[in-house]
């Protein structure tokens, strides 16, 4: 049951996010940190690459979890 109201929130804040972004209140440079961090996580130059175990992944993911946080505090609602 936990890790379903997990799962619940993290879609609630990715959601937020597509919010964030996608508002014309948003200033561009929110955007485009939100952009230059996905372009990181999908990018396969890495500070740490993909293939050190565990430590390799979890760069990405931290930069995710830090980004996603980061971009719920904006409110865009009008």
């Amino acid at each position: 049951m936990r890790l379903w109201s997990v799962l619940v929130h993290l879609r609630h804040m990715l959601l937020h996010v597509r919010t964030v972004f996608l508002s014309p209140r948003t200033p561009l440079w929110v955007k485009g940190v939100l952009v230059l961090g996905l372009f990181y996580i999908l990018s396969p130059y890495d500070l740490i690459p993909e293939w050190v175990p565990v430590i390799g992944v979890m760069d990405d993911l931290a930069l995710a979890a830090l980004l996603v946080t980061w971009a719920a505090r904006f409110d865009v609602s009008g």
